[in-house]
């Protein structure tokens, strides 16, 4: 593993730095699109008007405000940096989390992260270009996945891959655990222990939607019923639809805005390697 890192491909030292910003830009951008669908949940559930959405209404939103084109173009860029940061990152190993069956589960995992936010950053860039018309949802790409030759399979693993990654999102947050790109010392030092108290809550509330999407995903793939893959805004629908839902959607929805919070927190915190 040590010689594929010594290979791996170098920025010039007069680039990377504006690649770190990027990825930190990106950074923002998520911490802002979790703070929104968080808010809008959050109204809903307290009975103050709101609404579930996903990533893609959050950035119909943006584009609509004013300066919200340009807004959504620094979004979209830098989103898809840190999408391709993140696959750098799993490529190369440079997180050192090596090459057995664990190491490749995790950067396999990382993969699917970055190619769902890569996803989000091209939708940005499209709604910037002024193509408005309406974007794909999670059974638009469930049917042409299903479409392939054994997609409903593919599909199927693509779910219980995301849906092991938001059970582990919610264990992290149980274990107090975060990710090897946040320089906690630092965040304690000059933000305090609660910040990450936040950042634990955070990640709880995502990691719930996330398996509940990755099963609605899974379930589609094997059942081959396109119409039953779901997104953000599907998981949050079913949660509200819960016995008791509007106190589960409320304490989720908080959660959401905790972990935007704490993204917006990565954009001085993180350990860019």
């Amino acid at each position: 593993m040590d010689n594929v890192l010594a290979n791996a491909p170098a920025l010039p030292p007069d680039v990377r730095p504006w690649v770190k910003r990027l990825v930190r830009v990106g950074y923002a951008a998520k911490g802002v699109i979790y703070l929104l669908i968080g808010v809008l949940a959050l109204q809903l559930a307290l009975g103050e008007g709101g609404r579930v959405t996903d990533a893609s209404g959050v950035l119909r939103a943006i584009v609509e405000q004013p300066f919200g084109p340009g807004m959504l173009l620094l979004i979209g860029i830098g989103i898809l940096a840190y999408a391709g940061w993140e696959i750098a990152q799993a490529i190369f190993d440079t997180r050192r989390q090596g090459s057995g069956a664990k190491g490749w589960i995790n950067r396999s995992l990382t993969v699917i992260k970055a190619v769902v936010y890569g996803a989000i950053g091209f939708e940005a860039m499209r709604l910037v270009l002024g193509d408005t018309q309406r974007s794909q949802g999670a059974d638009d790409y469930a049917r042409t996945t299903m479409s392939f030759p054994l997609g409903g399979i593919f599909l199927g693993l693509i779910g219980i891959g995301i849906s092991v990654y938001g059970v582990r999102q919610i264990w992290q947050a149980w274990q107090f655990k975060f990710d090897d790109d946040l320089d906690q010392n630092q965040l304690r030092r000059e933000g305090g222990g609660w910040l990450l108290s936040l950042g634990r809550w955070g990640i709880g509330a995502r990691g719930v939607t996330l398996t509940i999407m990755g099963y609605a995903l899974a379930r589609a793939g094997f059942d081959r019923r396109p119409s039953k893959a779901g997104g953000m805004s599907d998981s949050l629908w079913t949660l509200f639809s819960q016995p008791y839902g509007r106190w589960l959607l409320a304490a989720v929805a908080a959660g959401l805005i905790c972990f935007g919070v704490f993204q917006l927190l990565h954009t001085r915190y993180a350990k860019l390697r």
